[in-house]
């Protein structure tokens, strides 16, 4: 029965395919691919002008030599841990419910009805890990020694086995059902070994020595080769999908369903509750310290810091990784990678994005905030303050990434890291605000040009103003360029920020009194 059943899915496959051959119009398929790639080259030339920059000087090289590698690992440790969280609640294939509750349920092997679609998702994940890998050897190709081809091939190879690293550890962990929490302490273990390889500067994980393989061009392959045993874990997943929950299926198919149209309305605040609900990602039952003191001072301050104390650990620590990337960014910014303060400010959206949850709840509640005896503008400015102060600390924890990677001879990196995190904090805590209150950047009620411009405007503003707050870091590097003062360039530049981060707030998030 079962042999007869997989024969007939097979058979429906191969009409399926024939049907989808004979509808698709070749042409247009090859023009775009022909656009894509001319966009794509464009867009690349266009950075590669961006970022520009001097050669590397020897000391630079030799940093670059030493924490390369075990960054690079980092990446790759991060995405396998990622990946094992995934599959630890119900694994990284996204089907329709109707799959799951007539095609799981049909009587043929479960791993011939999902290894199709599990070998997509690899695919997917490859050509994207490959994609950004290449971008990443293009910016590297621009200031370090090495031929640019070099480097480009360097970086797709990395990234594709990265991206089937990704989703061959997710599809492990399905298949095999190893739970939330040991796929959480396997990912911790795994990132730990990086850590470890990043701060003793050794090679002992795979992961660090695939980061060496992305250093090709200036480190030389050698042992870097012995990285592709990672490989192995897409092939171990394709070998496990039959293992999937159906239950877990079941719930991502409806969940992920509710997520594309919320991408679709690029609806933020709904994207990030899904995507909490997606990764069992729920309040803790106790926090983790208590708050103390009278309950009737500053209810907004203490209720904010209650919902804080209550983060799940994941959370938490998603919250300080973000930050540490932010201070790497930073760093290669200042050493003159300038475009990769765009990549700073953009992590600590995300995080800002966790920290601003006391406003978010209050904007899911807009007619409960309209009964209380307070303008709304009272409400608003003291949820910010709480996220302000999480993100301080966010910065704070990126200042000491930075000082941990920068040269010896760095001038000032702390002092000009403490003063840049307090502008850096409240653009990205103001871009979140602006985020979640403003609603749906896109209204299926309003067409027309000024419809498309103020969507626009509602997609961009907050990434722009996250960026922005970066700009003192900038500023000092362009400073100490010309001989002067670091302090006197991030200075004026940080009050500017807050200037404009106060202007925003007045104008969009107290538009209701």
């Amino acid at each position: 029965m079962a042999r007869v059943g997989t024969q007939a899915l097979r058979e429906m496959r191969r009409a399926r395919r024939r049907r989808a051959y004979a509808q698709l119009d070749w042409i247009d398929a090859v023009y775009r691919v022909y656009v894509t790639a001319i966009l794509s080259a464009l867009a690349t030339s266009f950075i590669s002008g961006i970022v520009g920059g001097r050669p590397v000087t020897p000391a630079e090289l030799s940093r670059a030599l030493e924490f390369g590698p075990a960054l690079g690992g980092l990446v790759v440790a991060g995405a396998i841990a990622a990946g094992l969280r995934s599959g630890g609640r119900g694994g990284p294939l996204v089907l329709l419910p109707a799959d799951v509750t007539i095609v799981l349920l049909a009587p043929i092997p479960r791993a011939v009805a999902l290894r199709g679609v599990a070998v997509r998702q690899l695919r997917f994940s490859g050509f994207l890990g490959a994609v950004i890998g290449m971008i990443a050897g293009n910016l590297a190709a621009q200031r370090l020694p090495g031929s640019y081809a070099a480097w480009v091939a360097a970086g797709g190879v990395t990234g594709v086995i990265t991206g089937l690293a990704f989703t061959g550890s997710a599809l492990v962990a399905s298949g095999v059902r190893v739970g939330r929490r040991v796929a959480g302490l396997i990912g911790a273990g795994v990132l730990g070994w990086s850590v470890a390889d990043l701060l003793g500067r050794t090679a002992t994980s795979p992961a660090t020595f695939l980061g060496r393989l992305a250093m090709a061009p200036v480190h030389g392959v050698g042992t870097p080769i012995f990285g592709f045993v990672i490989i192995g874990l897409p092939l171990a997943g394709l070998a496990l999908v039959g293992g999937t929950s159906l239950e877990a299926a079941l719930r991502q198919a409806g969940l992920s369903a509710q997520l594309r149209f919320a991408v679709t309305m690029q609806d933020v605040r709904t994207v990030i509750l899904l995507r909490r609900q997606l990764s069992a990602e729920g309040p803790r039952r106790r926090p983790w310290v208590r708050v103390w003191g009278p309950a009737g001072r500053g209810p907004v301050w203490r209720r904010d810091w209650q919902g804080v104390l209550r983060w799940p650990a994941a959370r938490i620590l998603r919250i300080v990784l973000l930050g540490g990337a932010a201070g790497v960014a930073a760093t290669a910014a200042w050493e003159g990678t300038p475009v990769l303060v765009a990549l700073a400010g953009l992590a600590l959206l995300v995080a800002a994005l966790d920290a601003i949850e006391g406003l978010a709840q209050e904007a899911d509640h807009p007619t409960l905030s309209s009964m209380l005896p307070v303008g709304r503008g009272w409400l608003v400015l003291r949820h910010l303050a709480v996220p302000v102060t999480v993100m301080v600390g966010v910065c704070v924890v990126g200042v000491a990434v930075s000082g941990a990677l920068g040269p010896g001879g760095l001038p000032g990196v702390i002092g000009i890291g403490l003063i840049a995190a307090l502008p850096a904090a409240v653009a990205a805590v103001v871009g979140a605000a602006v985020s979640v209150s403003v609603g749906p950047a896109i209204n299926p009620l309003e067409i027309g040009p000024l419809a498309n411009a103020v969507a626009g405007a509602k997609a961009a503003g907050p990434p722009l103003l996250a960026v922005l707050g970066v700009v003192p870091l900038a500023a000092a590097r362009i400073a100490v360029n010309h001989d002067d003062s670091a302090l006197a360039g991030a200075g004026p530049a940080a009050v500017a920020v807050l200037f404009v981060a106060a202007t925003v707030t007045a104008a969009v998030l107290l538009r209701e009194g």
